[in-house]
């Protein structure tokens, strides 16, 4: 892997594997939800769907057709930090490819009508997630755990802020944070180096500076208990805790404890719960990392005659979890990470995505082999040591979603006064 930064802070990533025909190729800007303001929230998303309604030069059709020319695929997501367009290609497109995502970042027409036009189609994307009883639990759970802070808020906005979105609400935003410090390129695959290199310099070399690196305040958590009743057959769970930031080193002992405790088939809260007593549709348990906090979480979906059993079954087991958990289950835990990650790493576009969201937002990209050894040397002293850290069961904030309980209900159930 090489990096090369131009003279105003753009940054390129790349890593050459010229044994393959196609090339991932991706740009991350920092841009997401985490960087808005409450008057704003949702610009960055409204932004990623814009880029695609034509530039100064490329209609929409336009910017379809070529990709459909190319036989590859381009797209996009907003991240809660981040935005990424990206593509596959053959390589012999990878010009073309790069330059039309080069005009839209840049050159975006943001027309009137489009825009009004994506007002709807977006609103129509929040009705979505709220229509997912597992998505609303998630929003709404990040929402009051960083109430004074919009890591917690949906990246989509709220109804009252996409509708007031203008291009001139865009443009300010794109003017601030579509900006080189701010942005990574990657390639990864079959590519000719001179002609990429070329390529950035031509479209990002002259971009000025706005003197806006990559900055973020340190959100304060909260504790919690809340309740949204929904017509549903299933009630959604979310019990969580606060957890780890991206560049913490204990990042990798956090995610063997999350995996054996609720991460896959045979951890124990699926054994549990699920297999054994029947309680639950799905239960799981994951760690979320962001610059400077993350979160713990275990999510379940039940019948409401099932809550009380569940969680309290839950709450034991996580009570004793840190000082059993085994050899055998961590060397288990061990080869699922190792094998996904060597797994994902076989794929360019995957591989693309990793360079990128840690270069933008940690600074530095370990190497595969870095990544590996790192996953390997987790020591069973350091699950342990983690899981205690941050699985304390009364430290417990939850969200149901559904026909719940009251919060006092609740409130007991998790052993508070």
């Amino acid at each position: 892997m090489e990096q090369i930064t131009l003279d105003n802070g753009f940054r390129i990533y790349l890593e050459p594997r010229p044994w393959l025909k196609s090339c991932a190729v991706g740009l991350y800007i920092g841009s997401g939800a985490r960087f808005e303001t409450p008057q704003t929230l949702g610009v960055s998303h409204f932004i990623e769907h814009m880029l695609f309604k034509g530039t100064e030069t490329l209609s929409a059709r336009r910017i379809a057709e070529i990709n459909d020319d190319t036989g590859g695929t381009l797209n996009a997501y907003t991240a809660k930090e981040y935005t990424c367009l990206y593509a596959r290609v053959l390589a012999q497109d990878v010009r073309e490819i790069f330059s039309v995502i080069a005009d839209m970042t840049l050159h975006p027409a943001l027309r009137a009508d489009e825009l009004e036009t994506e007002k709807g189609v977006i609103l129509e994307e929040r009705s979505s997630y709220e229509d997912s009883p597992e998505d609303w639990c998630m929003d709404c759970f990040y929402e009051s755990f960083w109430p004074d802070d919009l890591l917690g808020q949906n990246i989509v906005g709220t109804r009252e802020t996409i509708a007031s979105m203008s291009a001139d609400t865009i443009r300010a935003h794109m003017q601030k944070y579509y900006v080189p410090e701010r942005m990574v390129a990657v390639f990864c695959g079959a590519f000719d180096r001179g002609e990429v290199l070329a390529l950035c310099e031509q479209h990002f070399g002259a971009l000025q500076s706005a003197g806006n690196p990559l900055r973020f305040t340190m959100p304060e958590t909260a504790r919690f208990i809340r309740c949204e009743r929904k017509d549903l057959q299933q009630n959604v769970l979310t019990l969580g805790l606060p957890g780890l930031a991206l560049d913490d080193a204990r990042i990798h002992a956090l995610t063997y404890a999350c995996a054996i405790l609720g991460g896959a088939g045979s951890s124990r809260l699926f054994q549990r719960i699920r297999e054994e007593m029947g309680l639950v549709y799905s239960i799981d348990a994951f760690h979320s990392a962001f610059l400077g906090t993350g979160s713990v979480c275990i999510s379940m979906a039940l019948s409401a005659a099932n809550e009380t059993a569940a969680l309290r079954e839950t709450l034991r087991l996580c009570r004793d979890f840190p000082d059993s958990i085994s050899e055998t289950e961590l060397a288990r835990a061990k080869r699922q990470t190792v094998s996904a990650v060597a797994m994902s790493l076989e794929s360019p576009g995957s591989t693309a995505s990793r360079i990128g969201r840690n270069a933008l937002l940690r600074g530095s990209v370990l190497s595969e082999a870095e990544l590996l050894q790192a996953l390997s040397a987790v020591t069973l002293d350091d699950v342990r040591d983690a899981a205690r850290t941050f699985l304390r069961t009364e430290d417990f904030s939850i969200c149901a979603v559904g026909k719940t309980k009251s919060q006092k209900q609740y409130r007991s159930i998790l052993g508070r006064q």
